[in-house]
């Protein structure tokens, strides 16, 4: 599988979502030690196995906001934004 071209980048294709989950980590920010949080989701891309599946932001799944939707109705207990 080879990633197709999406505005002039070279992207995979989402098969599904996964899950998502909000992490936490931590940033030195200005001398001082910040704790973050954020929403990312568990992607599993089409033609590539379970073991490649990876966590990705809300913000880079932009052209797939119809899985995100999906996974959401069919998910809703997991973290969402908003």
């Amino acid at each position: 599988m080879t990633p197709e071209d999406i505005d002039g980048d070279l992207a995979w294709e989402v098969e599904k979502i996964v899950k998502s989950e909000i992490i936490s980590y931590q940033r030195r920010v200005c001398g001082t030690i910040r704790s973050f949080e954020e929403l990312c989701y568990s992607i599993k891309w089409k033609g590539c196995s379970e073991d490649e599946n990876i966590w990705e932001p809300p913000e880079h799944l932009e052209h797939t906001k119809e899985l995100v939707e999906e996974f959401h109705r069919e998910n809703p207990d997991m973290p969402k934004l908003g």
